[in-house]
């Protein structure tokens, strides 16, 4: 908090003083102690989880924040709330409070909107309400309950909202006397214990958590913070009950909603054939199989009442050749148990910052599902396994990808579920190869003629970026990829796009306005005229967490700059290797028929790492960005 700021808020504390005495959370000197300069605290959290059966509970939750400056006005002042479908959302409020606590105003109808979650198929929707006071400090106090119809998982809790200082927050269980509790806690303390005859109360509380800023490239903020989960032994949704007191248990239930699903129709059965024909193997034939679900279907969230769990059936998604995760993954199923060749269902939590399934917690924490082919009469040919993701038309064949690779999963056979793991991918699965021939003028711009090759990550963001783009579109994805925003795109050559190899190749033709600095006679090039792709990362003095760097990658990049006419290569960059926890660096360049080459390549093998290994890998990323930013010198004769 800035000087001005808090002298502003001291004034306002000493002005009203005389009237704070009866009202709620005043502004006081314990309270900014405790912000320590963040414009937001957290004054109270508390959450009511009352459980009245299998498939009923209720949350109540109340929230109260001030904010210190106007850096937390959004944070203060707005609210979401999900509900529909099996949530009904029974009371929402306001309150806006001053400085001293007093009452300013009440949420009005005007300060709240409700609307759909952003499917047409989807039965939530969001209440979403803003309350703001005109000078700082000021306090919100939201309320809201929602009454819970189906059940299926408890609620995880975790106090310390995203590192914001708190006050205190509190979380309370209410259960029928029989109801089995499970509950996995991390720095929340134990509980206090109470019963009423009728249910037991569970509390749990914690006081005054300062500040914590989630350390950077670490695991994401809520797995370095306080967090209480919670489970039981039986759920009950949409009128189909299950039980989750072992992973086993619920891979059986999920499997259950699937049964009878998996049959295509007659009219399907010509198409499939078609796509099959000359195929010798199950897996070229999955191979067919998998090309023809994203060449004839799309992707389309659907949330309506247990189709929020169930998969709509083969024939609804062959007849109209749309259907969400679920559908389309029984789709993919019914069309390889067509073709003879087994698959199973696989439950993941789908992102980009990793899974918090804990293989020893049962628990519903998914959100995806992708397909399994055990491929086994092929295994002993060096096959293997095949993960396939059914939702993107964009992805390679068996390639999972950042947001679902490597991590625990729930595979739901016949036995029903069994934890394993995704597949982690290598450097190789992600590979970017640039070849580029730069053609410098005497004015420092260039005409250079640029081939990408991509695989994994890199392939199926280039086909999602340029699918169906506009030309200006295009040119706008050329200059983010390649860092020059000066860039004009005279020509490209996508006609691999129709047949999406699993290495994909783009030509292109490339204008640039300033492709080297002049200095008298002299043409200052960098030794990476592209942009790559080395991390920044800040200082951190006191590293704790792992050091995440994402999926494992690898880029090559063979740059011809030729010289314009009455100029020659003067100074070349010095060559670099370097080696690091986290990978390996190269950059050599020569000079070969009066041309500049540079060859340069960045392996990163190793997605995480111990925290004490920060230092290194931050220097390692700092000398790459040098190295690539170093100049040849290209001198008039």
């Amino acid at each position: 908090m800035t000087r001005l700021v808090l002298a502003a808020v001291l004034a306002g504390l000493v002005a009203s003083a005389a009237l704070a005495q009866d009202d709620a959370y005043p502004v006081t000197l314990d309270v900014l102690t405790l912000a320590g300069g963040a414009p937001a605290v957290i004054r109270h959290y508390d959450t009511v989880y009352d459980v009245d059966g299998p498939g009923r509970a209720t949350t109540r939750v109340t929230l109260v924040a001030t904010a210190l400056a106007p850096a937390g006005r959004e944070i203060v002042g707005e609210m979401e709330v999900v509900h529909g479908g099996f949530r009904r959302l029974r009371h929402f409020e306001g309150v806006l409070r001053d400085a001293s606590g007093a009452v300013v105003r009440r949420l009005g109808r005007g300060d709240a909107q409700d609307e759909a979650m952003g499917s047409l198929y989807d039965d939530l929707r969001l209440r979403r309400a803003t309350l703001y006071g005109d000078r700082y400090p000021f306090t919100v106090e939201w309320s809201y309950e929602v009454e819970n119809r189906g059940v299926l998982g408890w609620p995880t809790w975790r106090p310390h909202l995203e590192g914001r200082p708190t006050e205190s927050a509190q979380f309370t269980l209410l259960t029928p006397g029989a109801t089995t509790v499970r509950t996995r806690p991390r720095d929340v303390g134990d509980p206090a214990e109470s019963t009423d005859g009728r249910k037991t109360s569970r509390v749990w509380r914690v006081d005054r958590l300062p500040a914590a800023e989630p350390e950077p490239f670490g695991p994401p903020w809520w797995e370095q913070l306080p967090e209480l989960r919670l489970g039981t032994d039986r759920f009950e949704i949409g009128g189909a009950p299950g039980r989750l007191d072992s992973w086993e248990a619920l891979g059986r239930w999920y499997g259950g909603l699937s049964e009878g699903r998996q049959t295509l129709p007659l009219a399907a059965h010509a198409e499939v054939r078609a796509r099959l024909e000359g195929a010798e193997t199950d897996r070229d034939k999955a191979r067919r199989l998998y090309r023809y679900l994203q060449e004839t279907t799309r992707y389309v969230s659907i949330q309506l009442g247990l189709g929020g769990w169930q998969p709509y059936d083969a024939a609804y998604v062959f007849e109209r050749r749309y259907g969400d995760c679920k559908a389309l993954t029984n789709y993919m199923q019914a069309l390889l148990d067509f073709a003879g060749i087994d698959s199973d269902p696989v439950l993941v939590e789908a992102g980009d910052e990793g899974t918090d399934l804990d293989p020893d917690f049962p628990d519903n924490v998914f959100n995806h599902v992708i397909l399994r082919l055990p491929m086994r009469t092929e295994a002993l040919d060096g096959g293997g396994a095949v993960w396939l993701e059914c939702t993107s038309p964009y992805a390679a064949f068996g390639h999972l990808g950042s947001f679902t690779a490597d991590r625990p999963a729930l595979l739901v056979g016949d036995a029903g579920g069994e934890i394993v793991w995704t597949p982690a991918t290598h450097p190789e699965a992600n590979r970017t190869e640039r070849t580029a021939t730069v053609h410098l003028d005497e004015r420092g711009g260039a005409r250079a003629e640029v081939a990408w090759t991509l695989a994994g990550d890199p392939r199926s963001e280039a086909l999602a970026a340029l699918d169906g783009a506009t030309e200006a579109e295009r040119t706008s994805v050329f200059r983010r990829v390649t860092g020059l925003p000066g860039l004009d795109l005279l020509s490209l050559d996508l006609a691999e796009l129709a047949t999406r190899p699993d290495r994909l190749t783009l030509a292109a033709t490339l204008g640039i306005g300033v492709a080297a600095r002049r200095a008298g006679s002299r043409l200052l090039v960098a030794a990476l005229p592209f942009a790559g792709s080395a991390r920044s990362l800040p200082a951190d003095d006191d590293r704790r967490q792992p050091l995440r760097l994402g999926s494992p990658s690898s880029e090559r990049d063979s740059v011809r700059v030729v010289p314009p006419a009455g100029y020659a290569v003067d100074r070349v960059p010095p060559s670099v290797a370097l080696d690091s926890p986290a990978g390996r660096y190269s950059l050599a360049a020569t000079v070969e028929d009066g041309a500049l080459v540079v060859v340069r390549e960045l392996v990163v093998d190793a997605p995480s790492l111990a925290p004490e290994t920060y230092d290194e890998v931050r220097d390692f990323f700092a000398a790459v960005a040098q190295a690539d930013a170093s100049l040849a010198v290209i001198t008039r004769q």
